[in-house]
């Protein structure tokens, strides 16, 4: 009779305990109350979680001080919503200090623009007019060198061809007075020895004879002085001579460097608008302050995230935020309390027997025996790593419209053995 009593033991337990899927949830370990009346034989089932479909959690890394919060939990909002305000002024006058500070510097760089634009016109108008003042100076310094080598070259050939011709009116005076001495002297002294015969056969008295001395004499030093003068214009000649031709090297020396610095000051000039087209590209590089714009611009994006907004339609489940406080990291969590799901888990051995879109049922302790139908949404390819029992995650999308489940609250889904 004992061994009949432990077999129906027994076989009680097989059939209260055998339909069912303990994973890490532990089912068989739960109260009581919590397993579903009666299910059929063939039923798995399983314990979960139930979660929003979605779920958003609200962040802040500004670090600045929370001035209002205007929801709590239990709060439904919509998407756009103001949840809460930070302390923005500082921001705020940050953002006007760098607005100003880019006009300032568009201001400078177009003003720098404009005078680099401005240079480069005049510089560019007058290389093409020839009006530069360099070039102009240039030019007239080689037109008065020109001129001066013309001039100095017609007195240096003028000297060359009356010193080659021996017709320099100078040299030509000197010799005809030179000449004309000669002669004078010749006819002094013809003079002095005819009155010298006479005076010796004492036909001549001595003064006359005095005065034939004297007449040689003064033909003798006008002679001397007649050659010297014509000695020196010789010498005076060729000195001039010598001098144009140093002064002619000289002219063609200065008109080479006036026409090399009319080259140089031509070069200058290309390169002066060169430099000034760089000056150009330069001005409207400084022009470019997209660096600034974008600061400005990530502040701008600081300010609008000052102000916390709800990115989803839902219901409050978390309101960290406090009204002075330091707002920054989780400050609120926003979900999607209509749109619910189960996450659960099934065990190895009960993987073959279910399959993506299987319906489900599953009820709540917290809904006082409510039953909702669901199917089988996602059920991962993998095992959860770290478990000490082979099992697959698997998510279970609530098709019944649902008004008292509760995110976070303990759900059983049935699998199999019903009917809907």
């Amino acid at each position: 009779m004992k061994k009949v009593l432990l077999m129906i033991t027994i076989l009680a337990l097989i059939g209260v305990f055998g339909g069912c899927n303990a994973s890490d949830y532990n089912v068989a370990n739960a109260p009581a109350e919590l397993n579903p009346a009666s299910p059929p034989p063939d039923t798995i089932t399983v314990r979960g979680v139930i979660e929003s479909v979605e779920s958003r959690n609200v962040y802040s890394t500004l670090g600045l001080i929370t001035q209002h919060v205007h929801v709590e939990v239990g709060d439904l909002v919509r998407a756009g919503q103001v949840l809460a305000v930070l302390d923005s002024e500082d921001l705020e006058l940050n953002i006007m200090r760098q607005k100003a500070t880019l006009e300032q510097a568009r201001q400078s760089a177009e003003n720098a623009l404009a005078d680099s634009q401005r240079m480069l016109n005049e510089a560019t108008s007058n290389l093409a007019n020839n009006t530069n003042p360099q070039i102009l100076n240039a030019q007239a310094a080689l037109s008065s060198a020109e001129a001066n080598l013309t001039r100095i070259r017609a007195d240096y050939e003028a000297a060359g061809r009356d010193f080659d011709t021996g017709s320099d009116l100078q040299v030509i005076g000197a010799k005809t007075a030179l000449t004309n001495a000669q002669v004078m002297l010749g006819n002094a002294e013809r003079g002095y020895e005819h009155s010298r015969a006479l005076y010796v056969l004492g036909a001549l008295s001595a003064d006359d004879m005095r005065q034939a001395e004297n007449a040689r004499t003064i033909a003798k030093n006008t002679y001397n002085d007649a050659r010297i003068s014509y000695e020196n214009a010789q010498n005076s000649q060729t000195r001039t001579l010598e001098q144009l031709r140093i002064s002619h090297q000289a002219a063609i020396a200065a008109r080479q460097s006036a026409d090399e610095m009319l080259r140089a000051a031509r070069t200058s000039a290309t390169q002066e608008v060169e430099r000034l087209r760089s000056n150009v590209r330069a001005a409207e590089l400084s022009g470019n302050l997209e660096h600034m714009e974008i600061a400005i611009e990530m502040l701008q994006r600081q300010l609008n995230d000052a102000i916390i907004i709800a990115p989803i339609n839902g219901t409050v489940t978390a309101a960290i935020a406090r009204e002075g406080a330091i707002g920054s990291g989780l400050m609120f969590v926003v979900e999607d309390t209509s749109n619910l799901r189960v996450i659960t888990r099934f065990r190895e051995y009960d993987i073959a027997k279910i399959e993506e879109g299987m319906e489900v049922r599953i009820t709540s302790d917290a809904t006082s025996g409510a039953v909702y139908a669901g199917i089988i949404s996602r059920i991962n390819p993998a095992a959860v790593a770290g478990s000490p029992v082979v099992e697959f995650e698997a998510e279970i999308a609530i098709e019944s419209v649902v008004s008292d489940l509760r995110i976070g609250a303990t759900a059983w889904v049935e699998v199999g053995g019903y009917s809907r």
